[in-house]
């Protein structure tokens, strides 16, 4: 199962700078020194924990995940789809645009680069994390 869900920043030691007053500082709504907004989002889509392969189930719940998220952020900036088919430089059609939309098709990563930038996007942040990657600490045995 997928699920979506818009975070105040990626990590707790993350810092910003303001575009206004260059002030450094970790994420929030607005500025500590000139108070204007710092329009920050992240977004977090968390992928099933199964690792057997890909189910037909799962797919299309992905793509009507993403497609539910490429049609949030195209009405948050005030976009038609045919507005953002012709700013992603023409990679993906209308038509095709309002399918993925619907959850009817999932977008290859070479389309849904250019509709990211398209859609003022300035970073797809990915996190891989396995259980055998995290660091063990030896027990401290003193005797």
């Amino acid at each position: 199962m997928f699920t979506i869900q818009f975070l105040p920043s990626v990590r707790d030691s993350e810092t910003v700078i303001c575009p206004r007053c260059t002030a450094v500082q970790y994420p929030r709504n607005a500025c500590v020194r000139c108070h204007c907004r710092l329009g920050l989002e992240y977004l977090l889509l968390k992928v099933s924990t199964q690792t057997n392969s890909r189910t037909t189930t799962d797919e299309k719940q992905l793509a009507r995940s993403i497609g539910s998220l490429l049609r949030s952020l195209r009405r948050r900036r005030g976009m038609t789809q045919s507005q953002l088919a012709v700013r992603s430089a023409g990679s993906v059609a209308r038509t095709y645009l309002s399918k993925a939309e619907c959850g009817h098709v999932l977008l290859p990563l070479g389309k849904l680069l250019p509709i990211a930038a398209a859609l003022g996007l300035s970073a797809v942040i990915l996190r891989f994390e396995t259980v055998a990657s995290r660091p063990r600490h030896p027990l401290n045995n003193r005797s």
